[in-house]
Order: C-alpha cells, then structure tokens, then sequence
C-alpha cells in the first residue's frame, strides 16, 4: 500500500457507539440527487478517494465473499488462497487495502468503469448488500460524524459525477439514500425519513441497529 496515498485520503469508518440514536441531518440530505452508475476511470472515485476502515464483524463477512469477489478481482488470489487485503488501524477496526494509485483492492474496471467486486460478488451469491459491503461504503455520499452521531451529505459529495444538486424547490430524498438507510438502520426506516423530508423536516432520528 502506498502511505502517501493512505494519508492524503479521507477516512471512511465507523465510529465508536456513544449513543442509541443517530441525528439525520435531512436539508442537506434533500439538497442532492445521487444515483451509482459505477465511476468513469477518468473521474472522482469514492473507491480511491477515501480510505475504507470495517470493523472486525465486516471484515469476516468480506473475507467469506473473496472467492466471489476474486473471480473480478483476480490479483486478490495468492497461491493457493487469497492476499489479506487489510491492514490493522486500531483494536476492532482495519482499512481496506489499496493498489500504488491508491484504489481500494476490492474495486475492478469494467468497460473503463470502476465498480465494487463486493457488490457484485453479493448479488451473483444472493445475499443482501449488508451482508457484504462495508457500512461507510454502503451510506456514501451520506457521511457518518465523528462519534457515529450524525449522519449528512459528505462535503465533498458534489466533487463525484454520481451526485448532483437537487432541483429546485424538492424535498424528496434520493432513492439510492432511501435504500442505502434500510440497508444500514432496517426495513422501513429510509422510507420514514423519505416522508419527514416530504413534509419539511430538517432533521430526523434513527435507532442503531445491534
């Protein structure tokens, strides 16, 4: 891994539990649209940008998928078994390794796009989403705060050719938000912040789930 690059990316992790809920900050939330159509080799990536951090419980789930994910991702393959693509940050939480140019190991080009072989490796086993991919990855561009306590637009959300400015006058959230927060919080949970955005809420609550 180069350490320039690890140091000059910002981080994507999750943060220690200091309470049961988490504040959504929904204005900024409402202010993009995001859609994820893979990302363009010659644009922004978020599999280059940042630096990928799981806890220990996410990284036995991936380490269970890499033969999947090998299958795209052929250079994870050593010998008879796989490469450890992580590398130990502190006790219960480890970043994802990255290629010299400073692309997460787990990413693969396709057609001159970059796409996330864990995503693909999920759908072709039929497991859920969450069930293989990283929670910081799963909620980009929503950013979790230091302390997990508040979740919002990434600030440099807009630099990514996924996101836009939302039309003026909406309130609605962006599907792939509604999606990403069942995902993460639990079934019905993005389709309720969906509605108080609707209804002109700025700022909403979520329960965390284990």
């Amino acid at each position: 891994m180069s350490t320039n690059h690890r140091i000059a990316r910002k981080r994507k992790a999750p943060q220690s539990r200091r309470k049961k809920t988490v504040s959504v900050d929904l204005a900024s939330l409402r202010s993009v649209e995001h859609r994820c159509r893979g990302c363009a080799e010659s644009e922004p990536c978020c599999c280059s940008s940042y630096e990928v951090c799981v806890t220990r419980e996410e990284m036995e789930r991936i380490i269970e998928v890499l033969p999947e994910a090998a299958k795209l991702c052929p250079h994870l393959r050593s010998g008879q078994g796989y490469d450890n693509v992580f590398e130990y940050v502190e006790p219960g939480l480890y970043a994802l390794d990255t290629t010299e140019d400073g692309l997460c190991l787990l990413a693969y080009a396709d057609d001159h796009t970059v796409r996330c072989s864990l995503h693909a490796a999920g759908k072709s086993l039929g497991l859920s989403l969450e069930k293989v991919k990283p929670k910081a990855c799963l909620l980009w561009p929503m950013s979790l705060s230091e302390g997990d306590e508040v979740l919002s637009l990434a600030g440099d959300a807009l630099s990514f050719g996924c996101t836009a400015p939302a039309r003026k006058g909406s309130r609605g959230l962006s599907p792939a938000f509604v999606e990403a927060v069942e995902l993460v919080y639990g079934e019905g949970t993005g389709v309720r912040l969906a509605q108080e955005a609707r209804a002109g809420a700025l700022v909403a609550t979520l329960q965390r789930r284990g």
